[in-house]
């Protein structure tokens, strides 16, 4: 193939369209002197996994700048990092290190970018067996802009017309991998260590627990899975990772725990009504605002390799025989969503449902063979069958566990299993100061099997109360909340009746 000059051969005349000609004088580049160093590959790599899809990763690299100004090059850095992110922090504090600009560079995604990178240099278009040299001028869009060595320049207007560009010295002028630049006043040379951190979105982590109920119903397997699934375009080698749970991601498994079919009215969708939860003391709306802050963290034992695209699990707790309790809770009270909290209002708290919901407890003590923090996750039982068969019972989202603190599951509504809650008095003692309010809870076993009921009845209107009356044995289980519990044989039935005065 033949070589023209541009100056011999129009690049007009190669794509057929008029081209512009300037005669233009380029000041010289003046080329700073900086020293240059690069960066180690990285080292003791964490991976701090948030609940909401985004890694915040640190590791260490080893640096030898020279004193005075230093341009340090980090390569094998991922692409989908966030630049604002970046930090960079001597690991000694008399290092001597004191950063003044910061780039992330990162050409192969942009042919724009790339080319760019190419402004005031030499360059060959190759278009219709002909080689056209210059220096380029422009490039943005469509438009080219090419110097030739007489001064004369020829613009480009149609990039389709030309075949390929010929770029000299790419590997030197291009990060053909993501790297990051920083320039660093350094007071005194040799090797020190760095720590670089930034957030990477794309990595996620889940929790898995699958309990296997054995045919008496008095143990259990237990086993935690953490799975990692990386989305990012990022490898990392041997790297400690630690699970963050946040505020954000509680509330979104409660949630998921109390979510309820949405209620419709003819102006659209409305918010579900305000629910209790097993165990808690106000009520909770299934949309609530968090923050992201880290809350509890969990760190896995082995340190793990992630590949780009892969998905990995990694066993965290193991149980074999784990001792379990089955029991049944019937929370009936259900609030309008209409209603206004105001505890001198007659109606307030007097809807109610009839879903007894099935529950599972276990102990997370050492000596049942845990006694590690649990964390979040999706949650799975199964009843095994005297034949070793699984039956499939039941699926929730379980809250953080703390060792040492019994650890409980709600599976839904029990088969079989109906309560009532209805309001039977409702009095004005003094006026706008002291009321009773009498329920009749009533509970019916339709099942084959005797079901112990935990009864829950929150003392909503006021916290100065007290119980007047009460034909069954209660707890107070904390500051307005009481709790009956009762065994209900195959077929049986119990009506349970109490008075509680409040006083303000």
């Amino acid at each position: 193939m033949k070589k023209r000059s541009v100056e011999r051969r129009p690049v007009w005349a190669m794509v057929g369209m008029a081209a512009a000609v300037w005669t233009l004088a380029l000041p010289p580049l003046e080329a700073e002197e900086i020293a240059g160093s690069t960066a180690s590959d990285p080292q003791r790599v964490v991976l701090s996994l948030h609940d909401q899809g985004f890694a915040w990763v640190s590791e260490m690299r080893r640096i030898t700048p020279a004193s005075g100004l230093n341009r340090l090059r980090f390569n094998d850095v991922p692409r989908g990092l966030d630049p604002a992110s970046l930090t960079l922090i001597p690991l000694r504090s008399d290092a001597g290190l004191s950063l003044r600009e910061q780039r992330f560079r990162d050409d192969l995604p942009s042919i724009d970018t790339v080319l760019h990178r190419y402004l005031g240099q030499p360059i060959e278009v190759h278009a219709g067996g002909d080689v056209h040299q210059g220096r380029l001028l422009k490039r943005f869009g469509d438009e080219g802009l090419l110097l030739g060595t007489d001064g004369t320049a020829q613009l480009f207007l149609q990039a389709s017309a030309i075949d390929f560009i010929q770029l000299p010295d790419a590997s030197a002028r291009l990060a053909l991998q993501p790297r990051l630049e920083w320039l660093a006043e350094v007071e005194r040379e040799g090797p020190q260590s760095v720590r670089l951190s930034y957030r990477l979105d794309g990595i996620h982590w889940q929790a898995d627990y699958d309990m296997i109920m054995a045919p008496d119903g008095q143990t259990a397997y237990l086993g935690v899975r953490i799975g990692l699934d990386n989305r990012s375009q990022a490898r990392y080698e041997d790297a400690q990772i630690q699970l963050i749970v946040t505020e954000r991601g509680q509330v979104q498994a409660e949630t998921q725990r109390a979510a309820q079919p949405r209620a419709t009215r003819a102006s659209g969708t409305v918010s579900p009504p305000l629910r209790y939860a097993y165990g808690a003391t106000t009520p909770s709306f299934a949309e609530t605002i968090a923050g992201s802050a880290g809350q509890v963290t969990y760190s896995l034992r082995d340190r793990l390799t992630l590949v780009p695209g892969e998905r990995v699990h990694v066993h965290f707790a193991q149980v074999v025989a784990l001792p379990i309790e089955r029991f049944f809770v019937y929370d009936g009270v259900l609030f309008d969503r209409f209603q206004r909290p105001r505890r001198n209002d007659w109606n307030y708290g007097t809807e109610s449902h009839s879903v007894v919901e099935a529950h599972v407890q276990f102990a997370n003590e050492r000596a049942e063979g845990l006694g590690v923090d649990l964390p979040p996750g999706r949650f799975r039982l199964y009843q095994q069958r005297a034949d070793g068969a699984l039956d499939w019972v039941g699926e929730d989202q379980v809250l953080p566990i703390s060792a040492g603190e019994p650890g409980h599951v709600r599976l839904g509504p029990a088969r079989g299993l109906r309560g009532e809650r209805e309001r039977v008095g409702y009095t004005e003692i003094t006026p706008m100061r002291v009321y009773e309010e009498s329920f009749q809870i009533t509970l019916e076993n339709h099942t084959e099997d005797t079901a112990e009921i935990r009864v829950v009845e929150h003392l909503y209107r006021w916290h100065d109360f007290e119980i007047v009356r009460a034909d069954a044995e209660y707890e107070q289980v904390n500051e307005q909340t009481i709790e009956f519990r009762t065994s209900l044989r195959p077929g049986g039935r119990r009506t349970i009746h109490y008075t509680v005065r409040y006083s303000w």
